[in-house]
């Protein structure tokens, strides 16, 4: 097999490596987690904490209507107390105590409606959690789904990368050493292209059109040729 030749099935092997090394490279970044799954836990996690946050507050204002309707129910005892036994009680303070009462009614009609409210808030927010929290459980177990095929998939990509890194070695060590120290440098200077096979009389990379001459000297000469416009060495396939 001609020179040339040998050096092209090395770049194919070197190319199948590139891609083997780039998907298991995405297939890394790919099982550290997924972005969405990250998001939903930590959407998750803040309405966690808006909830925990609402039924403190929640707590607070049942505490509040709870402490005025007990000072309520005491001065309506008292109110009781003067009406029941005609007890003789001083005018401006049975007003005073009248007034107390409507005050503490009062009171307690708007703290009932700002409890209702926190409680109604509340009882969002749970649904918000709870919903979220659904759609977490479902892009965990989708994960788990996709972690398990991602696995699969590196394994068989490491064999495989075995597998061509045996072929190339092998193939490698049947090419004089200077021939491969040639084509690796051209190799990392050409885009990992260091050998353009001739298609239809021209470089396959540049497109660049042979001369008769150089058409001439790739197919018969025992020398690598490479191509006068990208110098990439240049292979013919007989």
């Amino acid at each position: 097999m001609q020179l040339a030749a040998r050096l092209f099935q090395l770049q194919q092997l070197d190319l199948e490596l590139d891609r083997l090394r780039s998907e298991m490279q995405a297939i890394a970044t790919a099982l550290q987690g997924g972005t969405r799954l990250r998001k939903l836990r930590m959407g998750y996690d803040a309405a966690q904490q808006q909830v925990q946050s609402g039924l403190q507050q929640q707590k607070d204002a049942e505490w509040h209507l709870e402490e005025i309707q007990q000072r309520l129910h005491t001065q309506e005892q008292r109110l009781g107390l003067y009406s029941s036994y005609n007890t003789a009680v001083p005018a401006k303070e049975l007003r005073s105590l009248q007034q107390a009462v409507q005050h503490l009614r009062a009171q307690q009609s708007r703290q009932e409606e700002v409890t209702l409210e926190i409680i109604d808030t509340v009882e969002a927010l749970q649904e918000e959690a709870e919903r979220k929290r659904i759609a977490l459980q479902q892009a965990e177990h989708e994960w788990q789904q996709e972690t398990a095929a991602l696995i699969a998939r590196r394994d068989q990509l490491e064999a495989h990368q075995r597998d061509v890194m045996r072929k190339r070695e092998h193939l490698a060590d049947n090419i004089e050493s200077n021939f491969v120290t040639r084509y690796m440098t051209l190799r990392r200077t050409k885009q990992g292209h260091a050998i353009s096979r001739i298609d239809q009389n021209s470089c396959q990379w540049c497109r660049v059109i042979l001369t008769p001459s150089e058409l001439q000297r790739v197919r018969t000469s025992s020398d690598l040729q490479t191509c006068m416009n990208c110098g990439r060495i240049l292979y013919y396939e007989r």
